[in-house]
This record gives structure tokens, C-alpha cells and sequence, in this order.
């Protein structure tokens, strides 16, 4: 007899060999690769072999493999979603990624489908790289905050940090220097060069 590709002629062949077609009338039920066999071997009728391919497609997953999310390098976030597809019966995200990977999905069917099924599979990665950055949120200007909201300022008088690095001693001091008496005094202050008092 003439070989018979049960996927049809340019198909890649059975992708799912342990599934099991059962065709009444056509062909009893038979695991898919042991259908190929008899199809390569010559063993299935021309007229039948024609019939073939539409009817085990996605039962013996005839078609090459199919990233639902559209790239090989994006898989579903969200695998335990439910998706209803036209013409199928509801399945989960991580169900229909596995029946793509396994050749049950048509080539004419792959390309449409993240479009489909995005929103509810969550393809995008997290976050989408094409969000441009958001920058952080400024407050609205508002008047320079006080220590207390009721009344004057605290006043807590200090002395800097030692009067920097070579001592010193009300505001007189080497690098840093330093206030006397936080915002209370502001005269009081040593800066680079040593300071002044009053």
C-alpha cells in the first residue's frame, strides 16, 4: 500500500503518540503513534488517509508546538485561570499552555491566540518592560514644616559636633563647626572657618 501520513503531508508527524483516536466507523480505537505506524507501513486506505488528518489534528497533536502567549520565552502568570475559547470547552490557562506545547493547537489558531488570551492568562510578563518608569510621586508644596504645630518653635540648645575635628567651643571650631541652639539662635554658628559669636 502507499504510506500514509495520518497528520497530513507537511506535517511534523504525532506529537502526542499515547492518545488514543477513536474514529466509528473509520478506525477503532488506536493509540495515535500505533495509527502512524500503519499509516507509514501502508496498511490505511487512500480514501481514509485523506479523511485522516482533520479528524486526529488535535487529538494526536499533529501541529508544531504552539507558545499560546506567542513567545517561547513567555509563559501564563496566572496557570489556574479559566479560559473559554469560541468552539472549545472551558479549560485552565496552564491546560491550554500544555495542549499548545503538545501540537494540539492548529498554526492558524496559534498566531491569534494571545490576543485572546492575555487578559485573562496574564502572557505579559510582570511588570510589561514597555511601561516607561514611573517617577516618584512629589507632595504638594506646603510650608515649611515646624517641630510642633502649636506655638514656637522647641528650643534645645546643642553645641555641633564637638566643634569639628580641632575642638572648640561655642561655635568656634575647625571643619564642620556647628549650631548653637537648633533654629533658636541662629547667630550662634560655626562654619568652615571657625565662626563667629553673636
Amino acid at each position: 500500500g502507499i504510506p500514509c501520513n495520518i497528520c497530513g503531508e507537511d506535517m511534523e508527524g504525532v506529537g502526542i503518540p499515547d492518545a488514543v483516536i477513536d474514529i466509528p466507523g473509520l478506525v477503532d480505537p488506536i493509540r495515535c503513534d500505533e495509527l502512524e505506524s500503519l499509516g507509514m507501513e501502508g496498511e490505511i486506505a487512500p480514501g481514509v488517509c485523506r479523511r485522516l488528518p482533520g479528524l486526529v489534528n488535535r487529538i494526536c497533536g499533529c501541529n508544531p508546538p504552539c507558545p499560546v502567549c506567542g513567545d517561547e520565552d513567555l509563559y501564563v502568570q496566572n496557570p489556574d485561570a479559566i479560559i473559554s475559547l469560541p468552539g472549545e470547552d472551558d479549560m485552565t490557562c496552564a491546560e491550554l499552555e500544555e495542549a499548545g506545547l503538545a501540537g494540539s493547537i492548529p498554526e492558524g489558531q496559534c498566531e491569534r491566540l494571545p490576543m485572546f488570551i492575555d487578559s485573562v492568562c496574564g502572557c505579559n510578563p510582570t511588570p510589561p518592560p514597555t511601561r516607561p518608569p514611573t517617577p516618584p510621586p512629589t507632595p504638594p508644596p506646603t510650608s515649611p514644616p515646624t517641630p510642633s504645630p502649636t506655638g514656637a518653635p522647641i528650643c534645645v540648645p546643642s553645641y555641633g559636633k564637638k566643634g569639628g575635628k580641632k575642638g572648640g567651643y561655642y561655635g568656634y571650631g575647625g571643619k564642620k563647626g556647628g549650631y548653637y541652639g537648633n533654629d533658636c539662635n541662629p547667630g550662634y554658628y560655626g562654619g568652615k572657618k571657625g565662626g563667629y559669636y553673636g
